[in-house]
């Protein structure tokens, strides 16, 4: 679906939302949806950062390099349940959920931006006594893995970049503009947070091929979105600030990166991977036939492989590779 196409679906879905029906429907739905708290993660710890904001994460392993995992959008550290225990086997491991998302805080105010997620990772890192770390991200977790390794470059070891978000920061403009329609974003976020039908049908999207959809997969996603305040972080995303570096730093990070890509991913396309890989100075780009932008997920066993062995070989300078990988 086009740019032009995805606006004009959001139009109509915003006009449908915007009717007296439509409008009691979805704050009736909305009531009965917004009813969890943080602190009924399944497990995990919090760790208070310098803004008040509490950071949701899981920890797995007890030796080895330390490996942080970043989720993507509207996702939570249930995206690394398949690749956890299998990178703890030889790794200290810990899975954030960014603010906003899965069980961290909402907080309201505009202040979102990947600058602002980096300097929480780094916050996380100091308080975890990490003085270096691999950092492995999917979608917009590539994202702030990118801007991180571009703020605290001393603080990488290396990257792991799963259908990474480097591109399409323009939209963040238009959002801007579209939180200040009247109603609009609010109505229209509020009917898809509080409609099971449009997260089942956002995964299957995600995938190479719907039928790999994981109910599993699909109820902790879901669960995540009922946190009381999620509405109000996500409006408060759409207003805040564009404060990043990319893409026009990537030339700048140095670390060691792997990007992974399913060829069949239709939320970001292959070719954002391949610029990706081209635009960093030492990555290596391996495109997963078959996978969808879900690979970590889709196809857990293939992707836990590749990520170990790149984690656990020496570092290399100009790899500049490009490998195809027939999964599914």
């Amino acid at each position: 679906m086009s740019i032009v196409q995805k606006s004009l679906a959001l139009a109509a879905l915003g006009a449908s939302a915007l009717t007296a029906d439509g409008i009691l429907l979805g704050r009736k739905r909305f009531r009965e949806w917004e009813t969890l708290a943080c602190e009924d993660a399944d497990d995990g710890e919090f760790l208070t950062l310098s803004d008040g904001a509490q950071m949701h994460y899981v920890a797995r392993g007890n030796h080895g390099a330390p490996v942080i995992l970043i989720h993507g959008l509207m996702s939570s550290t249930h995206e690394w349940a398949k690749n956890m225990d299998a990178l703890a086997a030889i790794h200290r491991v810990w899975a954030i959920d960014l603010v906003g998302f899965g069980f961290s805080s909402r907080v309201t105010a505009p202040t979102y931006s990947l600058k602002y997620y980096a300097r929480s990772v780094q916050e996380f890192l100091d308080a975890q006594g990490i003085a270096r770390a691999n950092l492995v991200g999917h979608s917009l977790g590539g994202a702030v893995a990118l801007q991180f390794a571009h703020d605290y470059a001393a603080h990488v070891e290396k990257l792991v970049l799963i259908d990474s978000a480097a591109y399409i920061f323009g939209w963040f403009r238009a959002a801007r503009l579209a939180a200040r329609v009247p109603h609009l974003p609010r109505a229209v976020c509020r009917m898809m947070l509080s409609n099971p039908r449009v997260h089942r049908s956002a995964l299957r999207n995600a995938l190479g091929d719907p039928v790999r959809l994981d109910e599993g997969m699909l109820a902790a996603r879901m669960r995540a979105s009922r946190v009381k305040g999620t509405l109000d972080a996500l409006l408060a995303m759409m207003a805040s600030p564009h404060a990043s570096d990319l893409p026009e730093g990537l030339n700048a990070i140095a670390a060691p990166a792997l990007v992974l890509w399913g060829d069949k991913d239709l939320v970001l396309p292959l070719r954002h991977g391949e610029r990706l890989a081209r635009d960093l100075p030492n990555a290596e780009l391996i495109i997963l036939e078959g996978a969808g932008h879900v690979p970590n997920e889709e196809f857990p066993d293939v992707v836990n492989t590749l990520m170990l062995d790149f984690l656990n070989k020496e570092p290399s300078i100009g790899l500049e590779k490009t490998e195809r990988k027939p999964v599914g």
